[in-house]
């Protein structure tokens, strides 16, 4: 078998997938292709094709105080001298950056008496407004950064700051649910809109008129040249975004949004989806059916956070930081995308060849990834959070999860229309179920055990594509709750781990066969080997035990993690297997010698999850730190790299002896130094030393950093009675002094340079 498999040696990170959106603050860039969003201290730039974070903005102005100071708000602007990203802090700093090459360009002190609410830049790009949390809005010029406006009137906090398009005017709202606006030249207040009753959240301009929405339920409609309000809208939701929506756009059902028909705005709040709205008709023309942001839980509350249009695409932003985007003509989900997976609990790879990966984090939705552009489905159907996801390579498309709302449920992916459907449902455990498994020969049988200390085996079918999950058997397996289960190869055993500190093998049909005793704590999984008949336990005694099968007896031990062992996969063809701990580190073990031969630092917390892609060569481990970390299989690139490079040692030490039996002194010299062959070295200096004007040739050719090198060595020799003499050659050298002065030696030893 060792001489089949090969043992694997190295693992390196191939891609992670973090938290990059964690704030309420978000912003699209003009060209479509970028995001930028709040992340604590940290403002990240996302590519929205690929998933992926290019670069991140933080605080780096070398004041360790202030690094850790929270980004309050940001908005950016474009001309046709670049992009610009502007942003507060908490502590008032201001930072201007240039987008394209992240750099400062500019940082300053707000003077606001509090942290900045929000930010606003004038389409020209000249100037800047803040609207702070102390009833002020100050307006910045930006050709030096000087305050040349205090703004009063609007009270506490400001939730809406903008400039009104092709004017010298802004606009905003505050505490007080009024709407005002200041001329920029002057300061001098212009309007004062009176109408809403609760914090307003959203407005936007069509050339003299102003749309509003607040958590008042209404849309209000305002004549901005008589500063009059022309229609109230009831629409019985709080309202967190509005967006006006172009002329030029169709809607689903072959809607016109036309110049004569009166602006329309699209507007989403509580209820999670987005309405249109003609505004001066007060007609509602388009509701939204298909969400993938879930409804707020209580009245008032909060669903949908944000909305941002660019071209013919509209962004929803979710209050769990999900980030869904839509094309107007069908509204359908173009790309979805997560900001925060909160702690990950479970992972598993599903669809054909592993193209997708089921996370299961602290929400009742599974969020199913595409590996190649990360692109997120929302599977909905669980009423609590989602404990714990299989799936069988048997029928690759079919998924298993289980839940704290007592229930296991079966989906099928369509990965072709990239659609997940629930397609059966079974709920009779008493409690949370926390572990599931599916049949290794068949995906005819599903297991699961629960808080409620009970393990049920479920029976699939599948009639055209209709499936029924059906329980027929069914038995009290433990003290405590179950954590973990695990099928045997050939199906005829069943492990589950539990916190009664024990492991017990059960038949198909859920008959005992024996139990496994002797971890001092909770036992979190169970796996069998590929190879053997045996199953490894980890436990939370910070051991992996590996049992014999045979005769239910501990035959090794393996000790190192200095937490509890929370996940385990055999690799390797069950040469090895892998552990995840809560000390945030995965290990990687040899079985033969019981010995830990890697271990892998990805994760800042207890790492949960733990999944082996099936080419074999990938790894995805996640974890409380909101965070899948995927490793790939370096091990033969690693051998491939170590053999060239012993074949390239060899090739130079055969080199350096031509040179020294050629008598080539000068080119060996180099040689040696570049090989760090401090004794080859020496005996080339012994050599040279008889002839004190080829020394210095040989010395003089040298580059500043091997003369360097040299004279670090011969400090080395000057502290050693056995080679001082060597050391004491060189100051012979008038030119010697001139060497240590121009390459830099400055802190060699007095001895070395002093007296002889």
């Amino acid at each position: 078998m060792a001489s089949q498999f090969k043992l694997l040696e190295s693992f390196e990170v191939q891609s992670q997938y973090t938290a990059f959106f964690t704030g309420n603050q978000i912003a699209w860039t003009q060209d479509g292709n970028h995001m930028l969003c709040q992340d604590g201290a940290k403002i990240h730039m996302l590519e929205l094709e690929s998933g992926k974070v290019l670069c991140s903005f933080d605080n780096s102005t070398g004041d360790s105080d202030m690094k850790d100071d929270p980004v309050t708000a940001f908005s950016v602007c474009e001309d046709e001298f670049g992009s610009y990203l502007f942003a507060s802090y908490r502590s008032g700093l201001m930072i201007k950056w240039c987008r394209k090459k992240y750099k400062i360009l500019r940082t300053w002190k707000s003077v606001h008496k509090g942290p900045v609410a929000q930010i606003a830049v004038d389409e020209d790009c000249l100037y800047l407004a803040t609207g702070g949390s102390d009833s002020k809005i100050r307006v910045w010029e930006l050709a030096n950064f000087n305050c040349i406006a205090s703004l009063k009137g609007c009270q506490g906090v400001t939730s809406v700051l903008k400039f009104r398009p092709n004017s010298n005017e802004v606009f905003a709202a505050g505490d007080d649910c009024k709407i005002r606006s200041w001329s920029v030249s002057d300061g001098a207040e212009k309007l004062l809109l009176e109408s809403h009753f609760s914090q307003v959240t959203a407005f936007a301009f069509s050339e003299n008129q102003l749309i509003s929405a607040g958590r008042d339920a209404v849309i209000c409609l305002w004549n901005l040249d008589k500063g009059t309000i022309l229609k109230t809208i009831p629409i019985f939701e709080s309202i967190e975004g509005l967006v006006l929506l172009p002329n030029d756009c169709i809607l689903p059902g072959n809607y016109h949004v036309g110049s004569n028909s009166g602006p329309h705005v699209a507007v989403a709040g509580e209820k999670g989806v987005v309405r249109v709205w003609q505004v001066e008709k007060a007609k509602e023309v388009y509701v939204q059916s298909d969400s993938q942001i879930s409804p707020s839980a209580e009245p008032g509350g909060l669903a949908v956070i944000s909305l941002m249009l660019n071209g013919n695409t509209l962004a929803m932003v979710g209050v769990d930081h999900t980030i869904v985007l839509h094309s107007l003509s069908d509204f359908k989900c173009q790309r979805l995308l997560t900001g925060y997976c909160d702690e990950i609990l479970d992972i598993t790879f599903c669809g054909k060849d592993d193209t997708h990966l089921a996370v299961a984090s602290n929400s009742p939705d599974i969020k199913l990834y595409r590996m190649k552009d990360m692109h997120c489905i929302l599977l909905k159907g669980h009423t609590d959070i989602v404990l714990a996801l299989c799936a069988t390579p048997l029928q690759p498309n079919l998924l298993a999860s289980s839940a704290k709302d007592n229930s296991v449920r079966l989906w099928v992916v369509d990965e072709e229309q990239s659609t997940v459907t629930c397609v059966a449902s079974g709920m009779i455990h008493m409690n949370s179920v926390g572990a599931i498994a599916f049949s290794r020969t068949t995906a005819n049988w599903l297991y699961s055990g629960a808080q409620d200390n009970c393990i049920k085996a479920w029976e699939i079918k599948n009639s055209d594509g209709q499936y029924t999950l059906s329980s027929k058997h069914s038995v009290i397996a433990h003290d405590k709750e179950i954590n973990g289960l695990s099928v045997s190869p050939n199906d005829k055993i069943v492990a589950s781990a539990s916190q009664d500190k024990t492991a017990k093998l059960w038949n198909s049909d859920l008959t005992l066969i024996g139990t496994l005793r002797g971890h001092k704590r909770g036992v979190w999984c169970a796996r069998f080997s590929p190879a053997d008949q045996v199953l490894a336990t980890g436990s939370a005694d910070c051991t992996v035990r590996l049992w014999n099968l045979a005769d239910l007896t501990c035959i090794k031990t393996f000790e190192g993690h200095d937490a509890s062992v929370l996940k385990l996969e055999f690799v390797a063809a069950g040469l090895q297997f892998l552990t995840s701990s809560g000390d945030g580190l995965l290990k990687l073990w040899t079985v033969k010698n019981s010995e830990c031969c890697l271990t892998l630092d990805g994760h800042e917390g207890r790492v949960w999850a733990l999944a082996v892609h099936s080419d074999k060569a990938h790894v995805v481990s996640g974890g409380s730190d909101s965070k899948f970390v995927i490793w790939k299989d370096t091990t033969v690139e690693k051998q491939e790299q170590a053999r060239k490079e012993m074949v390239e040692r060899v090739e130079q030490d055969q080199t350096l002896s031509n040179l020294l039996h050629n008598k080539m002194y000068d080119a060996a010299l180099e040689l040696a130094l570049q090989l760090n062959r401090p004794n080859t070295t020496l005996k080339i200096i012994q050599t040279l030393s008889e002839d004190k004007k080829m020394l210095r040739a040989c010395v003089e050719k040298l580059s500043p950093e091997l003369q360097e090198s040299l004279l670090q060595l011969a400090f080395k020799w000057n502290t050693n009675t056995r080679n001082c003499s060597m050391a004491q050659v060189f100051n012979q050298f008038c030119e010697l002094r001139n060497v240590i002065l121009c390459i830099g030696i400055k802190n060699l030893d007095h001895q070395f340079i002093g007296s002889k």
